[in-house]
């Protein structure tokens, strides 16, 4: 079975999640990067380090963001992937209050002093997997 997620499934999901992965460009070619993430209105946070390479390369440029979920023991699962154009958030105003309000809080050890806000143009996800009853039969 695969059944594709509405908008608002999609955004919910988004919002469940804490942690995905960044997919961008660099002069060596793509570079998939875990990362912690907060939603705010239409939009991803991120917070990295100005000399990861999220934090060069991401910034300006279109990247992917996906989040999943999945169960072997069902061969269930769900994926949400985001399309959009990351952008610095220089104002120390607004990185303040995403800081107080909405921290992506990285699990990444070191300075993560830059902000990132993913605007998506595009929120796709897709629901996926066999039901506990359809895995037995499949056997």
């Amino acid at each position: 079975m695969d059944t594709e997620l509405h908008y608002r499934e999609c955004r919910d999901l988004l919002g469940a999640t804490t942690v995905g992965r960044c997919a961008i460009s660099t002069p060596q070619g793509p570079v998939i990067v875990p990362v912690n993430h907060t939603v705010v209105d239409d939009a991803l946070i991120l917070r990295t380090s100005p000399y990861s390479q999220l934090g060069t390369y991401g910034w300006s440029a279109r990247v992917a963001y996906e989040v999943d979920s999945y169960d072997e023991a069902t061969r269930s699962g769900w994926s949400v992937v985001a399309l959009g154009t990351c952008e610095r958030i220089d104002n120390v105003a607004e990185a303040t209050f995403l800081r107080t309000f909405h921290d992506p809080d990285p699990w990444a050890q070191g300075a993560r002093t830059l902000f990132l806000r993913l605007r998506w143009d595009q929120l796709t996800g897709r629901r996926i997997g066999m039901t506990r009853m359809d895995t037995r039969s499949a056997g």
